[in-house]
């Protein structure tokens, strides 16, 4: 195991020297980690504890009425709810997400995967509900905001509903330069066009989906490396201010481990 540094290109961001301090590397093949990362915290008591914040294994916390503390740990997810007071080698039954599944979420294969056509879910058509984006690092043109990006050569979009055809227009807020992108009929990957588009850190667009109600604007954070871990993957979300990727970390975790809702 070993600490790892995660730098922004032209930010001056020691992700090493920031608030999260010294990460520990660990594989998706059932190394444990040494602490657990709060990576999702509301109610009176958020404050207290942040996204972001380590905390040890034999840690104590204490929770308000309307807490709700989802921390990421060696068995997964697990969601903590106030009030009361709560360990952390408590023994809760969790259950860890497949790893393969977690290894190909986390792991960014876009430029290959974008040129395949359609993709679906086993057991989902097209004609259901939208299904969840299945990559952290596929850019959502629905959501808007900060967005981390591990490899710029490997940027995919990525549309929720691929029932039918679509267009989307990217506009660079300066110069007001317009790029269109087309999707096929249940094709729901699109590789970013960076040849007309160009991807920098801070670089800031917005998109105009045909199927989507509003335009998103989005603010792009390259990073020097991709996360290859969990724990590095939310912290480097966390630090960089990336929600929506969070929260998509976060969502498809809990749909993957058993939740411990503890109570007082």
């Amino acid at each position: 195991m070993h600490s790892a540094d995660f730098k922004t290109p032209k930010s001056g961001k020691n992700f090493g020297k920031a608030a999260l301090g010294a990460l520990l590397l660990v594989g998706l093949s059932g190394t444990a980690i040494a602490q657990n990362m709060v990576v999702r915290s509301t109610g009176p008591s958020a404050k207290s504890y942040p996204a972001g914040k380590k905390l040890s294994n034999t840690a104590k916390i204490t929770l308000k009425k309307l807490d709700r503390v989802t921390i990421l740990g060696k068995g997964g997810t697990r969601v903590i709810k106030g009030p009361g007071t709560f360990s952390l080698s408590g023994s809760a039954t969790r259950r860890s997400s497949s790893s393969t599944r977690l290894s190909s979420f986390i792991n960014n294969r876009g430029s290959s995967r974008a040129r395949t056509g359609a993709v679906r879910s086993a057991g989902v058509t097209a004609s259901e509900a939208a299904p969840r984006n299945p990559n952290l690092w596929y850019l959502d043109v629905t959501k808007g905001g900060k967005f981390c990006v591990s490899d710029a050569n490997a940027l995919v979009l990525w549309r929720p509903d691929y029932t039918g055809s679509a267009t989307a227009s990217i506009v660079e807020p300066t110069n007001g330069a317009v790029t269109e992108v087309a999707w096929r009929k249940g094709n729901p990957l699109k590789s970013w066009p960076k040849a007309a588009a160009p991807l920098t850190n801070g670089a800031s667009y917005r998109l105009i989906g045909s199927n989507v109600e509003k335009s998103v604007a989005i603010n792009f954070v390259l990073l020097n490396e991709a996360p290859k871990s969990l724990d590095d993957a939310a912290a480097v979300l966390i630090a960089n201010g990336c929600q929506s990727q969070l929260d998509l970390l976060v969502e498809t975790l809990d749909d993957g481990s058993s939740e411990s809702q503890e109570k007082g």
